[in-house]
């Protein structure tokens, strides 16, 4: 494949990070020393988090799906991490798993529904995120509370030379996810079950069973996002993970994966994360409200769902 063919068939992913890099030069040029090390630092870190949960995201989206419980299934996790842990280092080593089983475990739950018993996913996901929302709420009486280890929190703030940590774990994670979705028999499952579930069972795909693994993926990414944030904040609260409901597709969609399903890069999905949280910089810098940048996040969520149709149907 020569050079022109290759840009032509990359050309999304690689206007993603032009756009992202684009926005960072118009923060830098509208605040002198934003663009400064430990500035940097902090967006990496912030990047890090959403690309976590836009991980999951895209495996659900790529089977023509969507989960919208990530925002409790976050939440649940960063929970249950500061209560298991009880703020002692020595005690993560059997929260982390046990955390990101439930995780897991809360997919599950996700994907029978949406396998199995056969209900819309949104309609799936948006309940459980309700019923997930309701546990919490009613086994802490509403005031969740608690701190993570010195241990987690050293990790989730902290860095190695001038990169911080929780970007090196987000670029580790990402190695294996890419390689388990871009070159792995059950990546190559999810994308056919994506482009036509008919035409997947007839490959010999077992499409009810690879479908419901894709959302305990998502969970088990939602569950590791929020053992994460669990150590940036020094105080946990509800609704922690509201912020990366609609971010999470918004990412994968500005990444150029189909929302309908079956095509797209997870590399182009880690621009659509850092074009987030550029333009989420540029609406600070420039002073808008909270209520005019969520509009604008819907504009952009809008015009990407509206480019991911029309790549469909040229496709």
């Amino acid at each position: 494949m020569n050079a022109r063919a290759m840009f032509k068939k990359n050309f999304s992913v690689i206007m993603t990070f032009l756009i992202a890099i684009a926005l960072f030069a118009v923060i830098s040029v509208m605040r002198p020393g934003y663009a400064n090390v430990n500035n940097i630092r902090v967006l990496c870190i912030t990047a890090s988090f959403l690309g976590l949960t836009a991980m999951g995201q895209m495996a659900a989206i790529l089977t023509g799906g969507m989960d919208l419980s990530i925002p409790w299934m976050f939440t649940i996790a960063a929970f249950l991490t500061a209560s298991l842990t009880k703020g002692e280092d020595g005690r993560l080593f059997y929260a982390i798993p046990v955390v990101l089983l439930v995780g897991v475990l809360m997919g599950a739950f996700n994907g029978f529904g949406i396998a199995y018993v056969g209900i819309a996913p949104v309609i799936m996901t948006m309940a459980s995120n309700i019923i997930f929302q309701g546990l919490l709420v009613g086994l802490t009486g509403g005031t969740p509370g608690g701190t993570a280890p010195k241990a987690l929190k050293s990790f989730a703030n902290g860095s190695v030379g001038p990169v911080s940590a929780a970007l090196i774990f987000w670029i580790i994670v990402s190695a294996v996810f890419y390689i388990l979705i871009a070159r792995s028999p059950y990546g190559r499952k999810l994308y056919a079950i994506g482009n036509s579930d008919t035409v997947a069972i007839f490959s010999g795909i077992n499409v009810k069973l690879t479908r419901a693994s894709a959302y305990m993926i998502c969970g088990f990414f939602a569950a590791l996002a929020g053992i994460l944030y669990s150590g940036r904040v020094s105080q946990l609260y509800l609704g922690m993970g509201d912020p990366y409901q609609m971010d999470s597709v918004s990412a994968v969609a500005i990444g150029g994966v189909s929302l309908l399903g079956g095509s797209g890069s997870y590399i182009g999905v880690i621009g659509g994360v850092f074009v987030l949280v550029m333009l989420n910089g540029v609406l600070t810098a420039l002073g808008f409200e909270q209520s005019v940048q969520k509009i604008v996040f819907g504009v952009v969520l809008f015009l990407a769902v509206l480019l991911s149709s029309r790549r469909q149907k040229s496709r």
